[in-house]
Protein backbone atom coordinates (compact mmCIF):
# COMPACT_ATOMS: atom_id res chain seq x y z
CA UNK A 1 0.00 0.00 0.00
CA UNK A 2 1.28 3.38 -0.92
CA UNK A 3 2.97 4.95 2.57
CA UNK A 4 0.26 8.06 1.92
CA UNK A 5 -2.57 5.43 2.27
CA UNK A 6 -1.52 3.87 5.04
CA UNK A 7 -0.01 5.91 6.90
CA UNK A 8 -3.93 7.42 7.11
CA UNK A 9 -4.47 8.40 11.05
CA UNK A 10 -8.09 8.76 11.35
CA UNK A 11 -8.32 5.14 10.06
CA UNK A 12 -4.95 4.26 12.59
CA UNK A 13 -7.20 4.90 15.47
CA UNK A 14 -10.17 3.10 14.31
CA UNK A 15 -7.91 0.00 13.58
CA UNK A 16 -5.95 0.23 16.96
CA UNK A 17 -9.28 0.66 19.21
CA UNK A 18 -10.67 -2.64 17.13
CA UNK A 19 -7.33 -4.69 17.77
CA UNK A 20 -7.54 -3.58 21.57
CA UNK A 21 -10.89 -5.44 21.50
CA UNK A 22 -9.86 -8.29 20.06
CA UNK A 23 -6.78 -8.93 22.73
CA UNK A 24 -7.11 -6.39 25.53
CA UNK A 25 -5.48 -8.54 27.68
CA UNK A 26 -1.85 -8.30 26.16
CA UNK A 27 -2.56 -5.12 24.80
CA UNK A 28 -3.35 -3.40 28.13
CA UNK A 29 -0.73 -4.76 29.72
CA UNK A 30 2.23 -3.69 27.11
CA UNK A 31 0.85 -0.38 27.43
CA UNK A 32 0.82 -0.20 30.70
CA UNK A 33 4.40 -1.23 31.03
CA UNK A 34 5.50 0.65 28.46
CA UNK A 35 4.25 3.78 29.97
CA UNK A 36 5.64 2.84 33.62
CA UNK A 37 9.15 2.00 31.70
CA UNK A 38 9.34 5.62 30.01
CA UNK A 39 7.94 7.19 33.36
CA UNK A 40 11.21 6.36 35.13
CA UNK A 41 13.37 6.89 32.19
CA UNK A 42 12.80 10.92 32.57
CA UNK A 43 16.02 12.31 33.66
CA UNK A 44 15.59 14.26 37.05
CA UNK A 45 16.97 16.93 38.43
CA UNK A 46 17.01 20.52 37.28
CA UNK A 47 18.81 23.98 37.57
CA UNK A 48 22.46 24.47 38.87
CA UNK A 49 23.20 21.49 41.15
CA UNK A 50 26.09 23.24 42.77
CA UNK A 51 24.26 26.68 42.92
CA UNK A 52 21.41 24.45 44.98
CA UNK A 53 23.82 22.76 47.18
CA UNK A 54 25.68 25.50 48.40
CA UNK A 55 22.59 26.52 49.58
CA UNK A 56 22.12 23.25 52.04
CA UNK A 57 24.40 21.95 54.99
CA UNK A 58 26.98 18.77 54.42
CA UNK A 59 24.21 16.36 54.60
CA UNK A 60 21.65 17.57 52.38
CA UNK A 61 23.81 18.01 50.03
CA UNK A 62 25.61 14.78 49.85
CA UNK A 63 21.87 13.39 49.71
CA UNK A 64 20.75 15.51 46.72
CA UNK A 65 23.46 14.17 45.10
CA UNK A 66 22.84 11.27 45.67
CA UNK A 67 19.15 11.18 44.69
CA UNK A 68 20.35 12.46 41.17
CA UNK A 69 22.74 10.17 40.82
CA UNK A 70 20.56 7.65 41.35
CA UNK A 71 18.12 9.24 39.33
CA UNK A 72 20.06 8.69 36.38
CA UNK A 73 21.62 5.51 36.88
CA UNK A 74 17.79 4.29 36.94
CA UNK A 75 17.32 6.68 33.60
CA UNK A 76 19.75 4.43 32.12
CA UNK A 77 18.83 1.50 33.34
CA UNK A 78 15.30 1.91 32.48
CA UNK A 79 16.57 3.05 28.68
CA UNK A 80 18.09 -0.45 28.21
CA UNK A 81 14.98 -2.59 29.85
CA UNK A 82 13.04 -0.46 26.82
CA UNK A 83 15.61 -1.75 24.04
CA UNK A 84 14.31 -4.97 25.67
CA UNK A 85 11.03 -4.47 25.84
CA UNK A 86 9.71 -2.67 22.83
CA UNK A 87 10.99 -5.24 20.27
CA UNK A 88 8.11 -7.78 21.76
CA UNK A 89 6.10 -4.75 22.06
CA UNK A 90 5.55 -4.30 18.65
CA UNK A 91 6.04 -7.75 17.55
CA UNK A 92 2.40 -8.63 19.86
CA UNK A 93 1.14 -5.48 17.74
CA UNK A 94 1.88 -7.41 15.11
CA UNK A 95 0.35 -10.65 16.21
CA UNK A 96 -2.88 -8.69 17.06
CA UNK A 97 -3.54 -7.12 14.21
CA UNK A 98 -2.41 -10.10 11.65
CA UNK A 99 -4.53 -13.39 14.02
CA UNK A 100 -6.26 -11.06 16.63
CA UNK A 101 -4.52 -13.69 19.13
CA UNK A 102 -3.79 -12.04 22.53
CA UNK A 103 -0.17 -13.38 22.62
CA UNK A 104 0.82 -11.99 26.12
CA UNK A 105 4.10 -14.09 25.84
CA UNK A 106 5.65 -12.35 23.04
CA UNK A 107 5.85 -9.47 25.15
CA UNK A 108 9.05 -10.58 26.68
CA UNK A 109 9.99 -12.61 23.86
CA UNK A 110 12.04 -9.55 22.45
CA UNK A 111 15.78 -10.72 23.86
CA UNK A 112 17.29 -12.33 20.23
CA UNK A 113 16.50 -8.15 19.25
CA UNK A 114 17.51 -6.22 21.75
CA UNK A 115 21.41 -5.87 20.96
CA UNK A 116 20.08 -4.94 17.44
CA UNK A 117 17.71 -1.98 19.30
CA UNK A 118 19.99 -1.04 21.68
CA UNK A 119 22.75 -0.02 19.07
CA UNK A 120 19.88 1.54 17.05
CA UNK A 121 18.43 3.73 19.81
CA UNK A 122 21.90 4.81 20.92
CA UNK A 123 22.63 5.95 16.81
CA UNK A 124 19.11 7.52 16.54
CA UNK A 125 20.28 9.88 19.93
CA UNK A 126 23.63 10.32 18.44
CA UNK A 127 22.26 11.50 15.19
CA UNK A 128 19.79 13.96 16.89
CA UNK A 129 22.28 15.12 19.27
CA UNK A 130 24.55 15.90 16.30
CA UNK A 131 22.06 17.45 13.88
CA UNK A 132 20.85 19.76 17.07
CA UNK A 133 24.86 21.06 18.02
CA UNK A 134 25.58 21.53 14.45
CA UNK A 135 22.14 23.44 13.56
CA UNK A 136 22.52 25.67 16.41
CA UNK A 137 26.17 26.92 15.71
CA UNK A 138 25.06 30.21 13.76
CA UNK A 139 22.80 31.01 16.78
CA UNK A 140 24.84 30.00 19.28
CA UNK A 141 27.85 31.89 18.01
CA UNK A 142 25.76 35.22 18.01
CA UNK A 143 24.64 34.22 21.53
CA UNK A 144 28.23 33.86 22.91
CA UNK A 145 29.75 37.21 20.62
CA UNK A 146 26.66 39.10 21.95
CA UNK A 147 26.94 37.76 25.66
CA UNK A 148 30.59 38.58 25.34
CA UNK A 149 30.36 41.91 24.61
CA UNK A 150 27.37 42.65 26.73
CA UNK A 151 25.34 43.52 23.68
CA UNK A 152 21.76 42.27 24.64
CA UNK A 153 20.18 42.41 21.10
CA UNK A 154 22.86 40.30 19.46
CA UNK A 155 22.32 37.94 21.77
CA UNK A 156 18.91 38.06 21.62
CA UNK A 157 18.80 37.69 17.87
CA UNK A 158 21.05 34.38 18.35
CA UNK A 159 18.26 32.79 20.50
CA UNK A 160 16.12 33.34 17.64
CA UNK A 161 18.34 32.18 14.83
CA UNK A 162 19.01 29.00 16.91
CA UNK A 163 15.15 28.23 17.50
CA UNK A 164 14.98 28.36 13.29
CA UNK A 165 17.60 26.40 12.65
CA UNK A 166 17.88 24.38 15.14
CA UNK A 167 13.70 23.06 15.22
CA UNK A 168 12.81 22.42 11.48
CA UNK A 169 16.13 20.55 10.89
CA UNK A 170 15.54 18.40 14.18
CA UNK A 171 12.33 17.70 13.27
CA UNK A 172 13.17 16.85 9.74
CA UNK A 173 15.97 14.36 10.97
CA UNK A 174 13.09 13.06 13.88
CA UNK A 175 11.23 11.98 11.04
CA UNK A 176 13.48 10.74 8.76
CA UNK A 177 14.13 8.38 12.42
CA UNK A 178 10.44 7.81 13.03
CA UNK A 179 10.06 4.02 12.03
CA UNK A 180 13.27 2.97 12.95
CA UNK A 181 12.30 0.72 16.05
CA UNK A 182 10.04 -0.87 13.51
CA UNK A 183 12.43 -1.99 10.68
CA UNK A 184 15.04 -3.46 14.15
CA UNK A 185 11.72 -5.28 15.47
CA UNK A 186 9.86 -6.51 12.26
CA UNK A 187 12.48 -6.78 9.53
CA UNK A 188 15.19 -8.23 11.89
CA UNK A 189 17.70 -5.23 10.61
CA UNK A 190 20.76 -3.86 12.25
CA UNK A 191 20.96 0.02 13.56
CA UNK A 192 22.58 0.93 9.79
CA UNK A 193 19.96 -0.86 8.11
CA UNK A 194 16.99 0.33 10.33
CA UNK A 195 18.01 4.01 9.87
CA UNK A 196 18.19 3.11 5.67
CA UNK A 197 15.06 1.67 5.82
CA UNK A 198 13.41 4.45 8.11
CA UNK A 199 15.10 7.36 5.98
CA UNK A 200 13.75 5.89 2.78
CA UNK A 201 10.26 5.39 4.11
CA UNK A 202 10.08 8.86 5.03
CA UNK A 203 11.37 10.38 2.17
CA UNK A 204 9.11 12.38 -0.02
CA UNK A 205 6.58 12.15 3.16
CA UNK A 206 7.46 13.56 5.99
CA UNK A 207 4.68 15.74 5.78
CA UNK A 208 2.31 13.07 5.92
CA UNK A 209 4.32 11.61 8.58
CA UNK A 210 4.33 13.99 10.47
CA UNK A 211 0.24 15.10 10.53
CA UNK A 212 -0.08 11.35 11.23
CA UNK A 213 2.47 11.93 14.82
CA UNK A 214 1.01 14.60 15.10
CA UNK A 215 -2.79 13.31 14.90
CA UNK A 216 -2.27 10.26 17.15
CA UNK A 217 -0.13 11.45 19.58
CA UNK A 218 -3.00 14.56 19.86
CA UNK A 219 -5.51 11.61 20.59
CA UNK A 220 -2.58 9.52 23.16
CA UNK A 221 -2.96 13.27 25.58
CA UNK A 222 -6.59 12.95 25.79
CA UNK A 223 -5.83 9.85 27.95
CA UNK A 224 -4.38 12.45 30.18
CA UNK A 225 -7.76 13.88 31.28
CA UNK A 226 -8.90 10.97 32.67
CA UNK A 227 -6.48 11.68 35.17
CA UNK A 228 -3.51 9.96 33.84
CA UNK A 229 -5.01 6.64 33.57
CA UNK A 230 -6.43 6.65 30.41
CA UNK A 231 -3.17 7.97 28.69
CA UNK A 232 -1.28 4.19 28.49
CA UNK A 233 -4.74 3.12 26.73
CA UNK A 234 -4.92 6.09 24.35
CA UNK A 235 -1.46 5.66 23.78
CA UNK A 236 -2.02 1.71 23.09
CA UNK A 237 -4.25 2.31 20.73
CA UNK A 238 -1.84 4.93 18.55
CA UNK A 239 0.65 2.34 18.51
CA UNK A 240 -1.25 -0.26 17.11
CA UNK A 241 -2.20 2.23 14.71
CA UNK A 242 1.21 3.31 13.78
CA UNK A 243 2.65 -0.64 13.90
CA UNK A 244 -0.15 -1.18 11.22
CA UNK A 245 0.68 1.52 9.21
CA UNK A 246 4.06 0.24 9.09
CA UNK A 247 3.21 -3.27 8.23
CA UNK A 248 0.65 -1.67 5.60
CA UNK A 249 3.56 0.18 4.03
CA UNK A 250 6.28 -2.47 3.95
CA UNK A 251 4.45 -5.98 3.36
CA UNK A 252 3.12 -6.70 0.22
CA UNK A 253 -0.65 -7.74 0.38
CA UNK A 254 -0.97 -6.93 3.99
CA UNK A 255 -3.98 -5.19 3.70
CA UNK A 256 -5.66 -8.60 3.65
CA UNK A 257 -5.36 -9.59 7.22
CA UNK A 258 -4.46 -5.73 9.33
CA UNK A 259 -7.81 -5.93 11.17
CA UNK A 260 -10.53 -5.04 10.76
CA UNK A 261 -10.19 -7.21 7.52
CA UNK A 262 -13.41 -6.36 6.67
CA UNK A 263 -12.95 -2.69 6.14
CA UNK A 264 -9.28 -2.52 5.19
Amino acid sequence: MDIDEAFSPMRALRHGADALQRAPVGLLLGGFLLFVIDSCSGSGGGGDLSEITQRMDAAQARLLVSLVWISALLGIVMFVVRCWFVVGWIRLQRTVLETGADSVGLLFAGGDAFFRMLGWRLLNRLILLGTTAVAAIPGGALVALGSSQEIDAMASLGVVVMLLTVLPVVVYVWLGLALGDHAVALDGLGPVGALDRSWELARGHRLRIGVFVAVTDLFSALGLLACCIGYFVTRTIAEIGLTEAYVLTTIPGAGGWVVPREAV
